[in-house]
């Protein structure tokens, strides 16, 4: 199949460069009211721009396999060191790369 350079914008930047985007997955806990990561990513052909719940994204939805899968994962709090499952799909968030804020390098300097 051949593309032109007008019809390569109506394709998402995965189509053509051969990857689709990870998604963290975070979660808000409810002991410590924070967001946490639970060190993993599944990819998503069709994901949010922005930081959002599973719940809101695929309102109305059927929801893929790797997704549905993130229930009753455990989830650990590292505020108030408790382990509990996911069960709620209002706490599991799907997280963009691009959202992704690092926090700046601090430089190094020997003494």
């Amino acid at each position: 199949m051949k593309i032109t350079l007008e019809e390569i914008g109506k394709f998402p930047a995965w189509w053509y460069m051969g990857a689709m985007p990870a998604y963290e997955i975070y979660f808000r806990c409810d002991d410590c009211k924070r967001e946490h990561t639970i060190h993993m990513k599944i990819h998503l052909t069709e994901g949010p721009d922005r930081k959002q719940s599973v719940a809101e994204f695929f309102a109305g939805r059927s929801m893929p396999p790797q997704v549905s899968s993130l229930q009753g994962h455990n989830a650990f709090c590292l505020k108030t060191g408790r382990r509990f499952k996911l069960d709620k799909d209002e706490q599991i968030l799907l997280v963009p790369p691009s959202a992704i804020n690092l926090p700046p390098r601090q430089p190094q300097f020997n003494s």
